[in-house]
């Protein structure tokens, strides 16, 4: 096996947004192993009873959201032959046959569900098993049906980071990167695929705003389709749904990042040059040269350690309280010169890899600039 195709398998990505990450960074991305999908790290353990308003159900994990699938990695999972794909496969199916949010650009949510989504998430996510995903199996534990297809969302949200904030901050970048070309894409699909006018117009005319959004149907709200609007959606595709797909498949999957860059134009190149920025970032162990403390939460979880919460809610840091004890020393001086300052009072020698895990979860941070002198006239 080659050093690539090495990487290949064993990146965090599907195959597809796997590929075009390698050509992009030429270089691995780390697992992301404290988040433990197969064996959910946010349900809740008898440790955890005091915080149970941070942890998801076992029945429904982060898995309530119903993700967007482009055209092409709709196409992906229909043609995908693989007995392990059978379950999902079926998912999508289901989703095909029912018609609700099925467009010539892939598989989207009703507005009846972006609605409950937008509204409910805040005190859902992770809860509500309304909001869980077609695609969860649960008869397979709860795994997911298109794992090996999943959206840029999908693939890229992750409850913990092992780099903590820096983790989050690549992991963002990656996803606004991946979900722009899925958007571009799909809109190339129906290019290159002859979708005619009328169906377009339909498609691509934008909605009225958040402020007075087009009032809801009556069978939206029941959930039908209505059969209409379904078939001027489609135009000259309609009845050829699958076949449509599998097409857009064809296309996007021979696509290199070279050619993705070619179609897709300045947006996703701006998406990329912040990407490998974060990448960068990610795969850096520097301390800085300065720090300060950071913003965060503690809550003492007994008489030697305390639970910290900095950059986000699911992802606390275990601390020893005497390490929190150490933090007013980081001030600003540079911190080679706090570090043989808390040696020579405390009798501490901090490692680096203690420190820059501390700065990871910006339980440590590089002071802010100082403002710069006003000019003189």
């Amino acid at each position: 096996m080659s050093r690539r195709s090495s990487r290949l398998s064993s990146s965090p990505l599907p195959p597809l947004s796997a590929a075009w990450a390698d050509e992009l960074l030429h270089g691995p991305i780390p697992q992301e192993t404290e988040a433990t999908c197969a064996d959910c790290a946010m349900c809740l353990g008898p440790q955890d009873r005091g915080h149970a308003a941070n942890f998801f159900r076992p029945d429904t994990k982060c898995c309530t959201y119903i993700p967007d699938l482009p055209n092409f990695l709709v196409g992906r999972i229909l043609s995908d032959e693989d007995p392990r794909m059978a379950a999902g496969r079926a998912t999508v199916e289901a989703r095909l046959h029912a018609g609700i949010g099925v467009t010539p650009l892939g598989m989207g949510r009703s507005r009846v569900q972006s609605l409950l989504y937008d509204q409910g998430t805040g005190a859902a996510f992770g809860r509500n098993r309304t909001l869980r995903c077609p695609h969860y199996l649960e008869q397979a534990g709860g795994l997911c049906g298109i794992w090996r297809h999943r959206n840029a969302t999908c693939a890229t949200w992750f409850c913990k980071h092992g780099r903590g904030a820096v983790g989050a901050r690549f992991w963002r970048a990656l996803q606004a990167l991946l979900g722009t070309v899925e958007v571009t894409l799909s809109r190339w699909c129906l290019l290159e695929l002859g979708v005619n006018g009328e169906a377009l117009a339909g498609l691509l005319s934008p909605p009225r705003g958040p402020l007075r959004p087009d009032p809801l149907e009556p069978t939206e709200i029941d959930g039908v389709v209505d059969p209409v609007r379904y078939r001027e959606i489609w135009g000259n595709g309609w009845g050829r749904e699958r076949e449509f797909y599998e097409q857009s498949a064809r296309l996007v999957t021979a696509l290199s990042w070279a050619d993705v860059l070619s179609i897709a134009g300045p947006e996703v190149r701006l998406f990329a040059r912040l990407m490998r920025e974060a990448y960068k970032a990610l795969m850096t162990e520097t301390v800085p040269h300065r720090l300060v403390a950071g913003s965060f939460r503690v809550t003492p979880t007994g008489p030697d350690v305390s639970r910290v919460v900095s950059y986000g809610p699911y992802d606390p840091l275990a601390v020893p309280t005497a390490l929190l004890d150490l933090l007013p020393y980081f001030d600003g001086p540079p911190t080679k010169e706090v570090l043989r300052r808390i040696q020579k009072e405390r009798g501490l020698r901090l490692q680096k890899a203690l420190v820059r895990k501390l700065v990871d979860f910006e339980i440590l941070i590089p002071p802010p600039p100082a403002p710069s002198s006003p000019i003189s006239g």
